[in-house]
């Protein structure tokens, strides 16, 4: 298929990476996140700017007047010819993108939400699963249940090695839960369309499955539309921050009954006041789980600092100290229930903290009305980067 001057060719969802070729030479790899693509396309650097560029708004025409502007000279016929490789190859959306995201969707909604991280996060086995949460709720001595069950939760999604801790300190105030319906809220990290992405489909574990309410998503849909909440369902199959909320419930929880809707939400920290953006999804969940006991959930990590997250150098034992702080007086507004003042502070310094829960961490707030008291606060550092997080219940 030629693509044409007037087309205005768009990149699908992809995470670059900066990688050298075997005789030293620099070039970028395209990981897609959906997995939808059976192999990494790797390009030059070069290459990789001209793509940048297809963002379904600016025709090839328009690809060569803004690289002309950024100093690089590239013909009209190179552009194009760049663009017809990307569509065939899935790199762009076109039938062959779109005919591979319908088979992977149909195959998704063939059953349960299959665990991703099982056998690489955290043991696939039951037996050893169960071990090793076991042994984060006893890791600082046994704890009292909580007196009161928490409505409002924050907890980690880093992986459970490092934050097992901090998801038993959250994880624990729930032994005495009558909640029937958790809404978990995820940070959407391979960055969907939709601000808020649900699905139908059960979340496996191998410790039992937890069940999506229909219910409630049915609800969802038919306020809202499926192109609205359903869209981006496929990011669903490969994203974590949702599935270790599961694991852990399905785990505290044990064999009761309860449901669960997990929402994907892709980043508002962009947004300089994002209660309007997200103020239509939120009344509608309200009246979906209208009557019910819920439970709110937020998976969420916050600063990512260091070389692997785009800083230049590994952050000196002052720096992660200051961090702290910072993290610590955001963390303020979460437990006043502030939701605006936990947005504006978490995003005021973006481009240093990067914080990757802010999304369900107000959206969390903003659902439940409620503050959280922070039961537990860390750095995790290899040496060279570092990752915060935190539990929270209210």
């Amino acid at each position: 298929m030629p693509t044409r001057s007037e087309d205005t060719p768009r990149l699908v969802p992809l995470e670059p990476t900066e990688v050298h070729l075997e005789d030293g030479t620099p070039a970028v790899a395209l990981r897609d996140p959906l997995g939808l693509l059976e192999d990494v396309a790797v390009l030059s650097p070069a290459a990789y700017w001209v793509l940048a560029h297809f963002d379904g708004r600016r025709t090839p025409r328009d690809v060569v007047r803004a690289l002309a502007q950024a100093g690089q000279a590239v013909a009209l016929a190179e552009v194009e010819r760049l663009a017809e490789q990307a569509l065939e190859a899935g790199l762009l959306h076109g039938p062959e993108y779109q005919a591979r995201r319908a088979a992977a969707l149909a195959a998704y909604r063939a059953g349960p939400r299959a665990p991703a991280c099982a056998g690489s996060s955290y043991p696939e086995e039951p037996a050893r699963l169960a071990r090793m949460l076991d042994a984060f709720c006893l890791g600082g001595g046994q704890r009292a249940p909580a007196a009161k069950a928490a409505r409002l939760l924050v907890a980690p999604h880093i992986d459970f090695a490092r934050g097992g801790l901090a998801y038993a300190h959250a994880y624990q105030t729930l032994e005495r839960s009558r909640a029937d319906l958790f809404v978990v809220f995820g940070t959407a990290h391979a960055s969907p369309e939709g601000l808020f992405t649900i699905t139908r489909q059960d979340y496996a574990t191998p410790l039992g499955a937890v069940p999506v309410d229909r219910d409630a998503v049915d609800a969802l849909v038919a306020e809202l539309g499926e192109g609205e909440v359903l869209a981006d369902e496929l990011f669903h199959r490969a994203e974590h921050s949702c599935e270790f909320q599961m694991v852990w419930l399905r785990h505290v929880l044990g064999h009761r009954r309860f449901t669960a809707l997990p929402v994907l939400c892709a980043s508002i920290s962009h947004l300089r006041d994002p209660s309007a953006g997200t103020a239509r999804f939120l009344r509608a969940l309200e009246r979906a789980a209208r009557g019910r006991e819920v439970c709110f959930v937020a998976g969420a990590d916050l600063a990512h600092v260091g070389p692997q997250y785009g800083d230049a150098r590994s952050p000196t034992p002052a720096e992660l100290a200051g961090l702290a702080a910072q993290d610590r007086r955001t963390l303020a507004f979460l437990a006043a229930g502030d939701a605006p003042g936990f947005h504006r502070d978490a995003t005021r310094d973006d481009a240093r903290r990067r914080l990757c829960g802010v999304a369900p961490i107000y959206a969390a707030m903003r659902a439940s009305g409620l503050g959280a008291r922070v039961l537990h606060y860390q750095q995790w550092s290899d040496g060279v980067d570092s990752v915060s997080f935190a539990a929270a219940a209210g």
